[in-house]
């Protein structure tokens, strides 16, 4: 009869192929360079600059990583 994998193991598992995986980036996700690029990306989509396909991890990083009161979103448009 077969082993049984426990949800932990599986959990540690998937976390450690997440840690070595990349996005379009080429950068580990959620690294301080990682979120420069995606930083980079989100503001010359906002430019109407050429820019890779956005994320929604991307954008999400983007989101969390300025501050509420960074700028009022009626004057973005």
């Amino acid at each position: 009869m077969k082993r049984r994998v426990g949800k932990g193991n599986i959990l540690q598992r998937l976390e450690a192929l997440e840690a070595r995986s990349t996005d379009v980036s080429g950068l580990v996700p959620h690294s301080p360079e990682w979120l420069e690029f995606w930083i980079r990306q989100v503001e010359l989509y906002m430019a109407n600059q050429e820019h890779v396909p956005l994320t929604f991890e991307g954008i999400r990083a983007y989101m969390q990583s300025v501050p509420d009161n960074f700028a009022d979103p009626a004057e973005a448009f």
